[in-house]
C-alpha cells in the first residue's frame, strides 16, 4: 500500500497576530507578509520541526513553539530578525500564529511577558 499525500496543517493567524503584523507594516516593514509566508509554508508541512519549545511554556494546553524568521526589509537574517510564537493542535491539524516581535526590540523576553502575550492572543480569539 502506497502512502497518500502528506497531511498538511492549516496555518491560522489569530486576531492578535494580525494586529501586530499590521502595526509593523505601518512602521515600515513592508516585506513582513512575504517573510511570514516563507515560514507559513514550512509550518504547513512540519510545525514541530520548525520551532523550539520555549522554557516556561511547557505546561499549557497546546504546545507552544518559537520560530525565527528573517527580516527582508532590513536585510537581517533569521538570527537577528523576527521571533514568531505559535501553537500546534495536532488532532485538528492546525497551527495558530499567536504573536511576533523583532529581536532588535527585545533580546530575550521573560516567561511572564510571554504568558501575557499568549493570554492576549487567546483572549482575542483564534478565528479571524
Amino acid at each position: 500500500m502506497t502512502p497518500g499525500p502528506p497531511r498538511l496543517f492549516a496555518v491560522i493567524e489569530t486576531p492578535a497576530f494580525s494586529v501586530l503584523v499590521s502595526g509593523y507594516e505601518r512602521k515600515g516593514h513592508s516585506k513582513l507578509r512575504a517573510d511570514i509566508a516563507w515560514l507559513t509554508d514550512k509550518l504547513r508541512v512540519s510545525p514541530e520541526v520548525m520551532g523550539d519549545r520555549p522554557p516556561g511554556l511547557q505546561e499549557l494546553a497546546l504546545p507552544i513553539y518559537k520560530a525565527r524568521c528573517k527580516d527582508s526589509c532590513h536585510r537581517v537574517g533569521q538570527r537577528a530578525g523576527w521571533r514568531i510564537f505559535y501553537a500546534v493542535n495536532k488532532d485538528a491539524l492546525k497551527v495558530l500564529l499567536l504573536f511576533l516581535y523583532h529581536k532588535g526590540e527585545c533580546e530575550n523576553p521573560g516567561t511572564e511577558f510571554l504568558i501575557q502575550k499568549l493570554e492576549k492572543a487567546f483572549g482575542l480569539g483564534t478565528q479571524p
